[in-house]
């Protein structure tokens, strides 16, 4: 392995380059290429696609135009009381019905074949035994038809396709003979040309088509393979085949053993029409781009030579001095400087990472040291700074001489004072128990009431859960003043009410968080005022202050929440980590 490497050290720079030249520009230009080479095979392919389709869609269109006109000469014929006499009635004798066939049925039969010359033949079958040229026959004729079992049950015209006969033809109970008592078939045969034309003569070179009746029949099948073309043709078994295992979407299939096929249900007469189509004779014009790729790659090779060819090595010494220079910083050495006078692009680079390197470091030691410098002064400067022992001893002495006096509210006041103290105090630390939180704000509400003739009620609900969590020093108190001097304080109309509550939840991602609430039923702020409650604009600073300490001890992500309505209350909420309070922090 090291033999190896030596060999990769060893090679002169100016191979190197070549190497990374081709690396880096050779062979990504070629994964381009292909990569465009692959789209254009798919725009190609896709637009042959849509052209077939859409010719496929025309095609079935004017095959159903047809085929529409057709069953409206059926229905005109089935629903024409005249016709429907004509052979209904009872004559007298031979001549008398040989006469109406032939001065009122035959004309109004022989208009159609006039009017629609693709019509071969129209024909009424009755059970009568009439038999007149060929648009009158007993229905005896056609019993032994395969479209006879299903003609005589209905009356909805019904298509029958014979491939090998080349014959198209219609047939269906003519309602109003039947309404007689008289089975009466109208039939109509259609030129098979004339209807299959509409599929087969609109199809594009190197193309098949085949159709499928209603029951999956074969009733035509065409293609324009030609030549050397020809043996890209598929007869009706394997074609059928590919089409039951066709993954379809969108009446497309792309690709099914090499074939890419498309669909069209008629509405009109329910047969289907595949179109298939092999794709590498659309793929053929794609061919081009391979040679475009590789003259690209020959082209771009001459130019990685070249390159590396007017490469000098008089640069690489230079390069090697910044590279040592930036493995120096990389592991911490920011006095890593270079000394030079060059002032080409080289030279600038040095110059700058010089420069840069110098910034880095008087970043890190203003930015990140200071910062945590900064994190310790205001985490100081936002506790109380009194002596302690002094306050305490003083409090003590007002307690005792209130018991001497018996003055027991000044006693119960300077127990609360000294409580609410002690605990704020907390020794200089920033972090206690829950539980001594709330007692904190206890002996500030027992103060706060005394001095307010208990004008307004406290509610406490705190889960036993929280009471062994850490919390940071004060966070309580200063939402509690805050609620009595800018909510209950203003209240004329209701007794104030302060409600405290603490619970432990769950957020997203599974952690434990301790959630608080104080809220009281004051006077509310408006949207402004929410707006710019903890906002150097905001005329008070408690909460301010509570909400600044959280986001520097917790991080950014918690914070309060202030919700408030006018005369109706405020709520203020406090969501901080879980975790159990060690008494050594």
């Amino acid at each position: 392995m090291k033999k190896i490497k030596q060999k990769i050290n060893d090679i002169r720079l100016q191979n190197k380059l070549a190497i990374i030249y081709v690396l880096t520009g050779l062979i990504p230009l070629i994964v381009l290429f292909v990569f465009a080479y692959c789209q254009m095979r798919n725009i190609l392919m896709d637009r042959d696609l849509k052209s077939i389709k859409g010719a496929l869609e025309q095609s079935v269109t004017t095959s159903d135009g047809l085929i529409e006109v057709y069953d409206n000469l059926s229905n005109y014929i089935t629903f024409n009381d005249t016709l429907s006499g004509v052979l209904s009635y009872d004559y007298k004798s031979t001549y008398e019905m040989y006469n109406q066939i032939v001065t009122t049925f035959d004309p109004m039969l022989s208009s159609l074949k006039y009017f629609h010359d693709d019509i071969n033949r129209v024909t009424i079958y009755v059970d009568k035994g009439i038999k007149h040229d060929t648009t009158i026959a007993p229905i005896d004729e056609i019993k032994d038809k395969p479209f006879y079992e299903s003609a005589s049950k209905s009356t909805k015209i019904q298509w029958y396709v014979d491939e090998l006969d080349k014959t198209i033809i219609s047939a269906r109970k003519m309602s109003t003979l039947d309404q007689l008592g008289i089975l009466g078939i109208i039939y109509i045969d259609v030129d098979y040309d004339s209807v299959m034309n509409s599929f087969t003569g609109g199809l594009e070179q190197d193309t098949g088509v085949i159709i499928l009746d209603a029951d999956g029949n074969v009733i035509c099948s065409a293609d324009t393979f030609e030549n050397n073309n020809a043996r890209y043709r598929l007869d009706d078994d394997r074609l059928l085949s590919f089409i039951g295992e066709a993954d379809w979407n969108n009446d497309t299939c792309k690709n099914v053993e090499g074939y890419s096929i498309v669909k069209k249900e008629s509405p009109v007469t329910g047969w289907t029409v595949y179109v298939y189509e092999p794709r590498n004779l659309v793929l053929r014009s794609a061919n081009s781009i391979i040679t475009m790729i590789i003259v690209a790659a020959i082209v771009a090779l001459a130019g990685a030579v070249a390159a590396t060819v007017s490469t000098s090595g008089f640069i690489t010494s230079r390069i090697k001095k910044l590279k040592d220079s930036m493995a120096k910083v990389e592991n911490g050495d920011f006095d890593a400087v270079i000394n030079t006078d060059d002032k080409d692009e080289i030279g600038d680079l040095i110059h700058s990472f010089n420069s840069m390197t110098r910034q880095t470091k008087n970043l890190i030691t203003q930015v990140y040291e200071g910062r945590i410098s900064q994190k310790e002064s205001e985490m100081r400067a936002l506790r109380a700074q009194i002596n302690p022992h002094f306050l305490y001893n003083s409090l003590s002495l007002i307690n005792w001489k209130a018991i001497e006096y018996e003055q027991e509210d000044i006693s119960e006041i300077t127990l609360a004072l000294s409580n609410y103290y002690r605990t704020s105090l907390n020794k200089g630390k920033n972090t206690l128990s829950f539980e001594q939180e709330l007692s904190n704000m206890q002996s500030y509400l027992k103060i706060q009431q005394i001095m307010h003739d208990n004008s307004f009620d406290v509610v406490i609900n705190v889960s036993e859960d929280v009471l062994p969590c850490e919390s940071l020093n004060l966070i309580l108190q200063p939402l509690v003043e805050n609620a009595i001097d800018h909510g209950i304080d203003l209240l004329t109309d209701r007794k104030g009410i302060i409600t405290v509550e603490a619970e432990l939840q769950t957020d997203e991602d599974g952690n434990k968080l301790v959630c608080v609430k104080v809220s009281d039923n004051g006077a509310g702020m408006d949207r402004e005022t929410v707006e710019n409650f903890l906002t150097a604009q905001s005329k008070g600073y408690g909460a301010r202050n509570v909400n600044d300490r959280i986001r520097l001890y917790y991080g950014d992500n918690y914070h309060l929440e202030v919700q408030s309505t006018p005369d109706d209350g405020t709520t203020i909420t406090i969501k901080f980590p879980a975790k159990p309070y060690n008494i050594k922090n």
